[in-house]
């Protein structure tokens, strides 16, 4: 019986789906970021 290394991690069924919650993540903060310099743009201005 061969053990799994520690150092991987474990495989996923979809690939893709590990892909695409990544990218979901990461277009969050990118809003995220918007919404806050809209926020302070919107605060300073006034």
């Amino acid at each position: 019986m061969v053990k799994p290394d520690p150092k991987q991690p474990p495989a996923s069924d979809d690939p893709w789906a590990a892909r695409r919650r990544r990218n979901v993540a990461i277009f969050s903060a990118i809003l995220a970021l918007a919404a806050l310099f809209f926020v302070i743009t919107i605060l300073r201005m006034g």
